[in-house]
């Protein structure tokens, strides 16, 4: 025991202020060394370890985290005293440690010390210097400088900063230099440079210069400041990396930029096809009373319609987007085509071969009411009416003012005749309708004057006022019908051209029957002498008459309408004196047949 005792003894002396055997410290041999020699012995590594660098690439950039700067340390006291502690934690488990040490190697750690939030700092400074939205980028124009402006690309860049954290932490704790890829999500930058760079170049180009269009005659200059105005830049495709940026000329940009500027400059209006015939019938027809009219053959030229032309915007936009891609500076512009209502080919296929039904009345030479009557037939020569669509002498006339030239002549209001401008046209209106009576086509207004009128064919007439009373028809034939009119000093012809739908129209009228005798009016006026009178208007007697109609149609058969007239009668109003001085004679008797418009 005492033997024991002294060996021990002798082990503690000889170990006193050293380490232990076969004690090494993060593989480093430290056996036998005093703290001042292990703390020198380890002082290298402590500095490499604290030193090393952790490097996170992005980009093409390093990067670096150095551990001592970032919250890591090696506490050398305490790794010393690590080491010196191994065998001295006290009686008896240091007697066996102390033994096993001089066959049993024990490798101590070096004591870390690890601050994760200054590593969490650290990247968390890092992450936002490096994260960043995704910024499309692309090319615009400033309009009001006439500058082109770009603006960068980029994809987007979110940090992994957890994961960031972790692999530092786990890296300053390792020996040696780490280097790894910055743990991010990125995504692609959605336009690529050469393609912001390529297309902002082709805008410049495009609004270096003006740009002339044509058309024949007609040009327009865009300014560089309109082309500006012009321009869009759009994106096609989605892929990022691959989206293209085109330059584009919209059809809604160019209805408000060239619009203004005057686009109706390149328009020209269709001219239709027309027709041209005698104004003057190959046969004169006036019946008053019973009559047939048969389709008589005519010559009717045929005028070929010309095609205009439109500025269109939807043919223009992109003609422009070539033209402004290329940098052509001068073109012509692509207008569409504007068919006229009445082509050509139409006007071939309802070209009138017959003088369907024409109409003649007469009147006193001289007469104001003569005038009215021949301007209304000039304004409705050459009236054409195509199948199914009705024939209006109001509509086609309008108001027969006098600002229209138009004369005041005798007119019947409310069963008295006085003069209003266009007094007199309704003899037109009964020309025209005996014209369409007898032309066999489908009759849809008209009215018969108030009282009967000689010069007119009993029930067979028709009077006009705007806008109420009418002479209306529809054309029901095959063909076009073309309405002509001409007038002498005594006279007014109507004459309808077409393809009959008849080969003859029939006329049968009844005796007058329920007749009314007119009524006589005495009014007193100081423009005459007493015992002096006149007639202002005639009497006439009122009845009823029918006229039938017969239509024998081409094709077979008969189309048969009744019209039932009923006149009433015309009340006669005599003028008688007042005045007990000589008065002015007494003006002219009015003419008893003046009509209602």
């Amino acid at each position: 025991m005492l033997v024991l005792l002294l060996a021990l003894g002798t082990l503690w002396f000889v170990q006193r202020g050293a380490v232990l055997p076969n004690t090494s410290v993060a593989g480093i041999d430290v056996s036998g060394m005093s703290p001042e020699e292990v703390r020198d012995r380890l002082s290298d590594t402590i500095e490499t370890r604290e030193t090393d660098p952790v490097s996170f690439a992005f980009e093409g950039e390093e990067h670096v985290l150095v551990p001592r700067e970032a919250g890591f340390t090696i506490d050398s006291d305490a790794t010393v005293d690590a080491a010196m502690g191994r065998g001295r934690s006290g009686l008896p488990g240091d007697i066996v440690t102390r033994l096993r040490a001089f066959r049993q190697p024990a490798d101590l750690d070096l004591v870390e010390v690890t601050d994760r939030d200054v590593i969490t700092g650290w990247v968390d400074e890092l992450a936002d210097r490096l994260d960043r939205p995704e910024i499309r980028g692309g090319v615009t124009v400033d309009t009001g400088q006439v500058e082109v402006l770009t603006s960068p690309s980029q994809g987007e860049v979110v940090v992994d900063r957890a994961t960031t954290v972790q692999l530092a932490v786990s890296a300053v704790r390792a020996p040696g230099p780490d280097a790894f890829d910055l743990p991010a999500a990125t995504t692609t930058q959605p336009i690529t440079d050469e393609e912001i760079a390529t297309t902002a170049e082709q805008v410049e180009r495009a609004l270096a210069e003006p740009l002339l269009l044509q058309a024949d005659d007609a040009t327009l200059e865009l300014a560089p400041a309109d082309l500006a105005a012009l321009v869009q830049i759009e994106e096609r495709g989605e892929v990022p990396g691959e989206i293209e940026l085109q330059l584009v000329v919209t059809p809604e940009r160019v209805d408000e930029v060239i619009g203004e500027l005057g686009a109706a400059r390149f328009d020209i209006s269709p001219t239709p096809a027309s027709y041209s015939a005698s104004r003057t019938p190959p046969t004169t027809f006036d019946a008053q009373l019973d009559a047939t009219f048969r389709p008589v053959s005519a010559s009717v030229a045929l005028e070929p319609g010309e095609t205009g032309r439109a500025f269109d915007a939807e043919l223009a936009a992109p003609q422009l987007t070539e033209l402004l891609r290329e940098g052509i500076r001068e073109a012509q512009l692509r207008l569409s085509e504007v068919e006229s209502d009445f082509p050509t080919e139409l006007a071939e296929e309802l070209r009138p071969t017959h003088l369907l039904g024409t109409f003649t009345t007469y009147y006193q030479a001289g007469q104001v009411r003569n005038q009215n009557i021949q301007l209304l037939a000039d304004v409705i020569d050459g009236a054409l009416v195509l199948p199914g669509e009705q024939f209006s002498i109001n509509e086609i006339s309008g108001e027969r003012s006098c600002e229209k030239g138009y004369e005041p002549a005798g007119t019947i209001v409310r069963g008295e005749l006085v003069d209003t401008c266009g007094g007199g046209t309704s003899q037109f209106g009964t020309t025209t309708f005996n014209a369409a009576f007898f032309a066999g086509v489908q009759l849809d207004q008209w009215r018969a004057h108030s009282w009967y009128i000689s010069r007119y064919p009993i029930g067979r007439e028709a009077t006009l006022s705007y806008p109420v009373l009418d002479v209306k028809f529809t054309n029901n034939t095959d063909g076009a019908i073309i309405v002509k009119t001409a007038h002498t000093s005594t006279s007014v012809t109507v004459s309808l051209y077409g393809v009959p739908r008849a080969t003859a129209v029939s006329a049968s009228h009844s005796d007058p029957t329920q007749p009314r005798s007119f009524q006589t009016e005495v009014r007193n006026t100081s423009e005459l002498r007493r015992g002096q009178e006149r007639v202002i208007q005639p009497g006439t007697d009122g009845f009823t008459v029918t006229v039938d109609r017969t239509v024998e149609l081409a094709g077979g058969g008969t189309d048969n309408r009744t019209i039932t007239t009923t006149y009433v009668p015309q009340t006669r109003i005599i003028e008688r004196g007042t005045a007990t001085r000589a008065a002015p004679p007494p003006p002219p008797q009015q003419d008893d047949e003046d009509d209602e418009d």
